[in-house]
């Protein structure tokens, strides 16, 4: 299916913290084959009905919402084989039986011989944690149960590599702007921060970004420059990540099989360097 003009496409960096209300945020963009306009940013208490309720429940009804939007979400999406030992469909709808908790996960997220297990498409496109690090595995356990489960169980999305895309729902691909970062030759280290450098590297990526046909408006720019936990930033990174990934493969196809129960990170192709780098 091939991207229409004035495609919607989200970003969503998405974080399971104590202040996850502050720390998850949402990038709105629109986007053609030439350019990508930023519109919208905010962080995910501008989405809460009210204070009481949880940011993943409110993502649901946001997601559910979006139409046929494309979504990219730095969220894992499935586990390592063995774990997946079913069609993935199957396998998210029994989750919270097969991990009562998140503490569960983690258990399960290591080899006999205590090691980490990685997903083949962490290996491949070098992601900085497996779906269980330590520094991972609440986040991994919240979207897989509060987010991913209840769209998937209503039909309210398509989740890319297990479904096709549909016109009549929002489409989900999993991304991780570290990744999509280093393909793209960015700083994708040392943006995150309150020094100098930081806030550098921060302005030197809006300023590539621009450079591949990101129209950043100035009000979204200084939020992202002033934000040094670098979750603003992110959001965009994973908006503009699906935005080149349907400009340059619409088709999403040719993954490899283990794709079809551990999910895949979907990352942008290597760009040519701006002028500005050269």
């Amino acid at each position: 299916m091939e991207v229409e003009p004035h495609t919607c496409f989200i970003g969503i960096d998405f974080s399971a913290a104590r202040d996850a209300a502050h720390r998850t945020w949402v990038t709105l963009a629109v986007g053609d084959h030439d350019q990508l306009t930023l519109v919208e940013m905010c962080p995910a208490r501008a989405l809460l009905e009210d204070l009481s309720q949880p940011v993943t429940a409110a993502l649901v009804s946001f997601i559910a919402r979006s139409g046929s939007s494309i979504i990219g979400c730095d969220a894992c999406f499935s586990l390592p084989l063995p774990l997946v030992d079913t069609t993935w469909e199957e396998w998210l709808s029994t989750y919270h039986r097969r991990f009562p908790d998140a503490d569960a996960l983690r258990h399960a997220g290591r080899d006999p011989s205590g090691r980490e297990r990685k997903r083949l498409t962490d290996r491949l496109l070098r992601a900085p944690f497996a779906p269980t690090n330590l520094r991972l595995f609440r986040q991994t356990d919240a979207w897989l149960r509060e987010v991913l489960y209840p769209l998937v169980q209503r039909r309210m999305v398509a989740v890319a590599p297990f479904h096709p895309r549909t016109p009549d729902r929002p489409y989900l691909l999993e991304v991780c702007p570290a990744v999509s970062l280093r393909v793209l030759g960015l700083p994708y280290r040392g943006y995150k921060g309150t020094r100098a450098s930081a806030q550098a590297a921060r302005i030197r990526i809006l300023r590539d970004l621009q450079d591949l046909g990101v129209m950043v408006p100035p009000a979204l720019s200084d939020i992202v420059v002033a934000q040094p936990g670098g979750d603003a930033l992110d959001s965009i990174v994973a908006a503009v990540s699906v935005w080149l990934v349907m400009m340059q493969q619409p088709a999403l196809s040719n993954l490899p099989a283990e794709a079809t129960r551990e999910g895949w990170i979907y990352a942008p192709e290597p760009q040519l360097p701006p002028a500005s780098r050269r």
